[in-house]
């Protein structure tokens, strides 16, 4: 790459790139990800990947790409020192709701990939299942196939287009940060088509691939300090508002299962790992470092923190994610070529990053989703194995009080999940007694049954809720880490 003030050369011509990829779901983490990666490719010489980008809901970019063309700059770094890339890979953008639906999209023989990444409310399925949600959004689209208003409804009509120009099948890529993403996509997805039309069901079962993936960077939404940051660097400065640029760390990584349904982009040699195993590098990403982050999103905001970094700038804070981390991996099997050790001292430097200002609400939304798979199964595991289970009773306890919407001082907490009129509800029922708190928030879906069934555990949770009532998380922890000796631990 070339680079001069206000200039940044990717090093191809993008206008070269023919679109062999739809992404639905264009956000700052496809941006900071998927893209990357495919932008790595054409580097290459690889002229075959472009990017289509479809957003069925917002934000809309059509004004942004036609401003920029579709580059952006990346902006990576770990607070020492900053560089740039201009990105090139995205080659056209549609909105559903502008003048082209693009539904027809998936009927091209050059379309040979779909990825994915609408958030885990985007596949509108019931929680702790592979079902849809016929109360939630897609109800509308099982009345209207034809036209649909959510990116399942919008893929299964895709596909039922390309099926009906004779095509062959392609891979259906999921890119969330979710377990077993790809066998929820096929779970929802497959679901969604047997009610609409069981003939196009049964052709996707046969011929479209939905293989799972691990993804990894900390992307945060972009703000306006991230757009001044930007042009301060880079010497760009893009219309207001139409800035596609986003701020990130060095780190990425991309592991996908080797299951794809015809031609598919070189991805190794660009550094994605392509395995028959994904679950083992889920597990080791979900428990530790997104276990850690959800721990700080709902704690770090009840102790009047605003971002990780500023979580770990607080010695209490860090010495709590170092432990919690280990405590989860206690209980996490060992990738192939992985050190759990190792990725717990990388996870620490990542979310220490003092140049990445991820806030704590964004990653806090839909926790009810997160919770379970991030915490729940860990928590389970470590009542089997035993050891001390405070930094966890009080990391749930936080939760708790998190949902419900309200701090120990009464004043109002923006609680942004799909639940949240059922958790407040909840949380005024049992606001007189912190057992029964304990008990009925143990006793929902994201939690393994073993923990509502573990007295001993119960009591613990009743007791950390008792505690929030009158301090915060952070001055709780001081008590917690001075008692079980843990160095670093400090008021």
């Amino acid at each position: 790459m070339t680079r001069q003030r206000g200039i940044l050369d990717p090093g191809y011509d993008p206008d070269k790139l023919s679109i062999g990829v739809l992404h639905l779901g264009v956000g700052a983490f496809h941006r900071g990800h998927q893209a990357v990666y495919l932008d790595d490719l054409a580097r290459q010489g690889e002229t075959g990947w472009g990017i289509l980008g479809v957003n069925v809901t917002a934000p809309d970019w059509t004004d942004a790409f036609a401003a920029t063309g579709g580059r952006y700059t990346v902006l990576e770094g770990e607070g020492q020192g900053w560089s740039a890339r201009r990105i090139g890979a995205m080659r056209g953008f549609l909105y559903r709701d502008g003048g082209e639906t693009g539904l027809d999209l998936l009927a091209d023989p050059a379309l040979r990939l779909v990825t994915l990444t609408i958030t885990e409310k985007g596949y509108c399925h019931s929680l702790g299942t592979r079902s849809l949600d016929e109360d939630g959004p897609i109800a509308g689209d099982l009345d209207q196939p034809r036209d649909p208003r959510t990116a399942i409804g919008y893929l299964v009509e895709a596909l039922r287009r390309r099926r009906a120009a004779g095509l062959p099948g392609l891979t259906v890529a999921s890119c969330d940060n979710i377990p077993d993403n790809g066998r929820l996509l096929a779970g929802v997805v497959l679901d969604y088509a047997r009610r609409v039309d069981p003939a196009l069901a049964d052709w996707i079962a046969d011929a479209v691939a939905f293989p799972v993936s691990m993804v990894d960077r900390i992307v945060p939404a972009v703000d306006d300090a991230a757009r001044i940051l930007i042009a301060a660097e880079t010497g760009l400065d893009e219309p207001p508002g139409h800035a596609m640029g986003i701020v990130t760390e060095t780190f990425r990584q991309w592991v996908i299962e080797d299951r794809f349904a015809g031609p598919r982009p070189p991805l190794e040699s660009v550094g994605v790992t392509v395995t028959r195993d994904v679950t083992v590098f889920e597990h080791m990403k979900h428990r530790i470092l997104n276990g850690a982050q959800t721990a700080l999103a709902h704690l770090g905001h009840l102790s009047g923190f605003s971002t990780t970094a500023a979580c770990m700038a607080d010695p209490v804070m860090a010495t709590f994610a170092r432990r919690f981390m280990e405590r989860q991996a206690a209980v996490t099997t060992e990738p192939p070529g992985e050190s759990l050790a190792a990725y717990v001292d990388r996870s620490v430097a990542r979310l220490t990053n003092p140049g990445i200002h991820h806030p704590l609400p964004q990653i806090g939304t839909d926790s009810a989703f997160k919770i379970g798979q991030r915490i729940g199964g860990a928590t389970a595991d470590l009542l089997v194995r035993g050891g001390p289970m405070d930094l966890h009773a009080l990391m749930i306890a936080g939760w708790i009080q998190y949902v419900c919407g309200r701090g120990r001082d009464g004043r109002p907490i923006p609680v942004n999940e799909p639940g949240a009129v059922r958790f407040a509800a909840l949380g005024a029922l049992t606001a007189s007694s912190p057992r029964d708190r304990a008990l009925a928030f143990l006793a929902l879906d994201p939690f393994p049954r073993a923990l509502a069934a573990d007295d001993g555990f119960v009591v613990l949770v009743e007791d950390m809720v008792r505690r929030l009532s009158a301090r915060t998380p952070r001055a709780i922890l001081v008590d917690l880490l001075a008692t079980r000796g843990q160095e670093g631990a400090v008021a």
